[in-house]
């Protein structure tokens, strides 16, 4: 690995390789160069930079490298704006670590680049923070302990510490790469205007515990003394209209004290609960198996036009999200840490409040993990008049109180179901795993829950349907 120190932005005379000065890639079009994820170090100012060259046939590569900017779209040359480096490359691969002391905390672009026969392509624009080296002083850090009451701004490089329960009355804009830490369980916020965490895949925002040292050092200065523990942290609450929050590319860890979630979706103006969750990841939050402490207890959403869940990644919580039946909760979320798919959430559903639809189309789609009806108040899904039910193949709905079914009542005409979708009991292990988390404590029976049926034309006779259905009275 090399550790070359960067030095090279705005120095006019500096030269770390001799590059082309052709700024345009020509006429290539064959073959395309891919940048690599820049990987930055959470404990020095290092970052692995590279890229590969896709489909070289026979072509005449006579470089390699990586060039750097602030500004997007870098390209190779070294002037005082930009700066390339050439890394040899090995079967169309190149790669090489750097340290980017006195950088730390500024947003830098990198492009893969080659020359191939004499002209230059280059690979997609990607951004990296470097970091300090792992230290109580590691980031600055910016204490917060009144509430938000004007347009503000949390800036990349900082750590913000919040220290108490603070209301967002003012959009908060939040830059990526910040680091937001709570000092205790009494510690969270209460989202009543815009707030746009719009971050990427290589630097995300992080809404961590006080104890957390991964994320800018030891913030609370006692060395290996303390780590972070589930319920370090209180939540997000998502309060009244959201007016476009969007939370993209976040992390959200150690959260839920007093078993409260995370995010939580209270009561806003009718159906209108404005906001977007991608691409964020929702891990070891504090939780039992009752469904308002789910990581995402999402309970007061209806429209997921509106209201959008999507492409975000559960592990190690209790319950992962909590929904309404009336809400199509998307099927592109992740029930497991990519890194390590065995590690799950200990109820490892989607737990659903029953009852109608709403008037509304709605589509279960999701087959990684089980819809669960075992929710306080409701367990039954209905259709009426005015409702539309699609349940995709091999989704499986488990149903935990003996009351509990699936009713179509007289509208089996509103439902879409597919042969290979299951129904079974909320103890049943063999189908949609371990659900209620139990291990082998309990088993399913005859008579766990209702069953699946509907009325015949006429409000005739009641059909109890039998494919695919276990576990029920019927």
């Amino acid at each position: 690995m090399k550790t070359t120190k960067i030095l090279f932005f705005f120095a006019l005379l500096l030269s770390i390789c001799s590059c082309s000065n052709d700024d345009s890639p020509n006429d290539v079009t064959n073959p395309t160069i891919t940048t690599d994820n820049p990987v930055t170090y959470t404990d020095n100012p290092y970052a692995t930079l590279g890229g590969k060259i896709n489909d070289a046939g026979n072509q005449n590569i006579t470089e390699t490298g990586v060039c750097l900017a602030l500004t997007a779209n870098p390209i190779a040359v070294n002037d005082n704006n930009n700066t390339s480096i050439a890394i040899t490359a090995t079967n169309n691969a190149f790669s090489d670590t750097f340290d980017f002391a006195g950088f730390e905390g500024q947003l830098i672009h990198v492009r893969a680049y080659a020359k191939i026969n004499g002209s230059l392509i280059y690979g997609e624009d990607k951004t990296f923070i470097p970091l300090e080296a792992n230290n109580p002083n590691s980031c600055n850090t910016v204490i917060v302990n009144t509430d938000i009451t004007t347009a503000t701004t949390w800036t990349t490089g900082n750590v913000y510490m919040v220290e108490n329960w603070i209301d967002v009355d003012a959009p908060l804009v939040i830059q990526p790469g910040v680091i937001i830490k709570f000092k205790n369980g009494n510690a969270g916020l209460e989202v009543f205007a815009k707030i746009t965490a719009n971050a990427s895949e290589t630097n995300p925002i992080i809404f961590t515990s006080y104890k957390d040292d991964s994320y800018c050092g030891d913030s609370n200065g006692d060395g290996a003394a303390s780590t972070p523990a589930k319920g370090d942290w209180g939540r997000l609450t998502m309060r009244g209209d959201q007016h476009g929050s969007i939370f993209r590319y976040c992390k959200f860890l150690w959260g839920g004290a007093s078993n409260g979630g995370v995010i939580v979706v209270n009561t806003g103006t009718g159906n209108i609960h404005d906001f977007t969750f991608d691409h964020c990841t929702f891990a070891h939050t504090a939780g039992t198996n009752t469904y308002y402490t789910a990581a995402f207890n999402g309970g007061q959403m209806y429209d997921e036009s509106i209201s959008v869940v999507t492409n975000n990644i559960f592990y190690d919580n209790a319950i992962p999200i909590y929904i309404q039946a009336k809400y199509s909760l998307n099927p592109n979320n992740v029930y497991h840490n990519p890194d390590n798919a065995a590690e799950i959430n200990k109820y490892n559903g989607i737990f659903v409040y029953g009852g109608g639809l709403g008037g509304r189309s709605v589509v279960y789609g999701e087959t990684e993990v089980p819809y669960v009806f075992n929710v306080g108040g409701n367990a039954t899904l209905s259709v009426g008049s005015s409702d539309f039910l699609k349940i995709d193949s091999n989704v499986i709905l488990k149903f935990g109180q003996t009351s509990a079914s699936l009713d179509l009542g007289d509208y089996s005409n509103n439902a879409n179901i597919s042969g290979t979708a299951v129904f079974t009991s909320y103890r049943d292990d063999t189908r949609g795993g371990d659900t209620n988390g139990d291990g082998s404590t309990s088993s399913p029976a005859t008579g766990d829950w209702n069953g699946y049926g509907y009325w015949t034309t006429g409000h005739g006779s009641y059909v109890w349907v039998q494919n695919n259905v276990f576990y029920d009275s019927h």
